[in-house]
């Protein structure tokens, strides 16, 4: 049977309610005291009733997670989504907080967020990868605080975490001209936002080498493998294809460097590969894969600690968020080539 505060009480021959002050840390209780309470506590296995603590404060210690609906059997989403998940748990569990999950898309609404605004049975909603601004809008007449986590639109006014994608957009292209390459291909997605930001950073980086945007060098698809195979295709079909390429997403990578063994090339010898994602197991690609890695764990565990602060109405950072990502070199990018390249 787990440990209540009575128990707790009666080992130290306290009052219940000096137990209880100490467990939520109240001034009242003399340091000395809590800390002997607090290792009691630890030492008997004992958890907070949420339940109780809820019907006090008026809260449900429960927090909304949405996320993405995919119906492919693979893709890079699924992994994101396991990741960034387990960087919320890390922070809901020291918070003693329970987390709801429920699947939304854009095209594909299952009433999930719905029912949290009739039923008010979160304290707050994390929403991952999918929202629409009339849902978010919702949230907010509703009083339901919310936050975003890699969802990208121009509402500057929503709380959100996000990867800095202009940031790993410029790591990646600038990377490629610090090897030599001069001509540098952009694999980009049709989300507008997104796409916006990434192309602003590999814009950057050719505009700082003094070297001219070719716009035959910009291809488009939709993230996954064989998006990533058909718009490198139609790079390599242009009379002169970029030595080069920067490509969004670590899944439209695997099907570009397919794109270039099909026709014949070798990847680095003759085009060099850079992603962006980090995804697990692109060191064990052939060529292992040079990538931009987004810190996925550390957008949910950051998400959720905003969040968190806008419940207790003590969150007085700002309303956006970017983490930085990082370079991660392996042999599709040529790193160990010797010739100089253009």
């Amino acid at each position: 049977m787990r440990a209540t505060i009575k128990d707790i009480a009666k080992v130290l021959d306290l009052s219940p309610s000096t137990v209880s002050r100490a467990l939520r840390d109240c001034s009242s209780v003399s340091k000395k005291t809590r800390e002997k309470i607090l290792h009691i506590a630890q030492s008997m296995g004992y958890q907070p009733n949420l339940t109780a603590r809820g019907l006090v404060s008026g809260r449900t210690q429960n927090i909304g997670v949405i996320l993405s609906i995919e119906t492919r059997d693979y893709n890079s989403l699924q992994i994101f989504n396991s990741i960034v998940v387990n960087g919320i748990f890390e922070v809901a569990d020291a918070a003693n907080y329970n987390l709801t999950f429920a699947k939304e898309s854009k095209k594909h609404q299952t009433g999930a967020l719905q029912r949290i605004i009739e039923n008010r049975d979160a304290d707050g909603v994390l929403i991952v990868n999918v929202v629409s601004e009339d849902v978010l809008a919702k949230l907010t007449i509703n009083n339901i605080p919310v936050v975003l986590i890699d969802n990208h639109f121009d509402n500057l006014q929503s709380y959100a975490v996000n990867n800095n994608d202009r940031l790993g957009a410029y790591l990646g292209t600038k990377h490629l001209l610090s090897l030599g390459y001069k001509s540098i291909g952009f694999i980009g997605i049709s989300e507008q936002a997104f796409n916006r930001e990434c192309e602003m950073g590999y814009f950057q980086a050719l505009l700082e080498s003094e070297i001219r945007t070719d716009p035959n060098f910009l291809a488009k698809g939709n993230g996954d493998l064989g998006s990533g195979y058909d718009a490198m295709m139609k790079l390599l079909k242009i009379n002169r294809p970029p030595r080069g390429v920067f490509i969004v997403n670590d899944e439209m990578a695997i099907g570009a460097i397919k794109a270039i063994k099909d026709f014949g090339l070798s990847v680095p010898g003759d085009i060099a590969v850079v992603g962006m994602d980090g995804m697990p197991f692109m060191e064990y690609f052939d060529p292992p894969l040079t990538t931009v890695k987004i810190e996925v764990a550390e957008l949910g565990r950051t998400a959720l600690q905003m969040l968190l602060g806008l419940i207790e109405g003590n969150y007085n950072g700002n309303r956006q968020i970017a983490i930085s990502p990082r370079l991660i070199i392996r042999k599709s990018c040529g790193y160990f080539l010797n010739s100089t390249v253009t």
